[in-house]
């Protein structure tokens, strides 16, 4: 299927992906939940697009915190290398103004995150609304910005090396035992367990090592869990800690507060080894099985990218489910069937599966302008759109209609 159409086939994987060489909290998070998401996602489809994995969906409520999290990653690194302990010292001034100030660095994250879905087909309908709703954040994500990097201490002195043109693609970056100094973004590996991590700050001095992490949504145990792992890897990461030194300082930088998460002793910290190991080799079990295994929950699948490529997900059962925990239930999914063309942008359908419907209820699929050439006895499925019961005859059973937003999704089933 060409990039270009509006509409998308619903695909199934010709080869299912191998688990991941590195686990990383979020990934194993993902895989936990529901395996079969995850190998969905990381299968290929170049009959889609260039990229790996399924293009993921553009989720245009999510991009804040992304742009919040790489303007504190480009000011953190500057005022690291200019050794700047804290935003009330002088030079924090110059360094900021060497930037172009805290709203250029916040204009131009909003770019960046944006650029990363520039050949997403999916992001295409979606570019321009997602560009002009960040643009309008933007005084309110430069004040997040400002709110987490004022509480932010960092050591004098600058970086103990001088800062290096990032490495050709082809080479593989250096890892030498890390020396006193403030290290932003540091991937972190325990090649004994097969698990990597990257920390937002890491801080080494004679009489402190502590790990910052950056957090831009609602504090949960989830985060606590997430940085306790990096002590861990840092602890087991031979390469950079060759001498096995231990955290003994672990922050939770969220929007108006810092949490301090007690780190693990080197006892804890070989038990954690142990349990991520144990949960590594469980996540590839789990991954093994072809297809992997479902597992459909409300609060999974309602954030699903892959949802349309699921059968568990549009079974009876599942949307039972949905139905009953569904907050807002003028926005739903459904699975139709074409019967014939009701107008020009129109079509008469039934109902196949949906939270919010019968099966085999009659229904009505309206178009929002977009080329879909549907044919009669052709399965849709629908990703949110918009539902409105309505009466043609007094008498007769309510039918439904489906409209298409510019945040709906039109996938053929095969």
């Amino acid at each position: 299927m060409k990039e270009e159409k509006a509409h998308w086939r619903v695909l199934r994987p010709t080869t299912w992906p191998a688990p991941p060489a590195d686990m990383s909290v979020s990934t194993h998070a993902e895989i936990d939940e529901c395996p079969r998401r995850w190998a969905l996602g990381a299968a290929e489809y170049p009959d889609v697009w260039r990229g790996h994995g399924y293009p993921p969906k553009l989720q245009v409520a999510g991009l804040a915190g992304s742009v919040v999290h790489l303007a504190l990653e480009i000011i953190t690194k500057r005022l690291t290398r200019a050794g700047v302990p804290s935003l009330d010292d002088p030079l924090a001034t110059k360094v900021l103004r060497g930037l172009g100030g805290y709203t250029r660095v916040v204009e131009d994250s909003v770019e960046s995150v944006l650029k990363r879905f520039a050949d997403n087909p999916r992001a295409i309908a979606l570019m321009e609304h997602a560009h002009r709703t960040l643009r309008g954040q933007v005084p309110a994500l430069r004040g997040r910005v400002q709110s987490m990097l004022a509480r932010l201490r960092l050591p004098a002195g600058g970086l103990p090396m001088p800062a290096a043109p990032v490495p050709m693609m082809t080479q593989k970056p250096t890892r030498n035992p890390l020396t006193s100094g403030a290290y932003p973004e540091v991937e972190l590996r325990a090649k004994s367990i097969g698990w990597k991590g990257k920390a937002d700050l890491l801080v080494l001095a004679d009489d402190t090592c502590e790990i910052t992490d950056f957090k831009t949504g609602t504090p949960n145990e989830h985060h606590k869990f997430q940085v306790r792992v990096y002590a861990a890897l840092w602890r087991m990461d031979e390469e950079l800690n060759p001498s096995g030194r231990v955290v003994d300082r672990l922050v939770l930088a969220y929007g108006s507060h810092d949490v301090e998460v007690p780190p693990p002793n080197a006892d804890e910290i070989d038990e954690l080894g142990r349990d991520l190991l144990a949960r590594r080799q469980a996540a590839e079990a789990a991954l093994a099985a072809r297809p992997p295994s479902a597992h459909p929950h409300p609060e999974t699948c309602r954030y699903c990218s892959v949802r349309h490529m699921c059968a568990e997900y549009w079974t009876a059962g599942t949307q039972l489910r949905m139905w009953e925990t569904l907050g807002n239930r003028s926005v739903a999914d459904a699975s139709i069937i074409i019967t014939g063309r009701h107008g020009p942008s129109s079509w008469d359908a039934f109902v196949r599966s949906s939270a919010v419907a019968k099966h085999g209820q009659p229904a009505l699929l309206r178009g929002d302008g977009r080329q879909l050439p549907l044919h009669p006895g052709q399965e849709v499925r629908l990703i949110s759109v918009h539902v409105n019961p309505y009466l043609e005859e007094a008498d007769s059973d309510p039918d439904i209609v489906f409209t298409l937003s510019a945040t709906s999704e039109v996938f053929l089933a095969p």
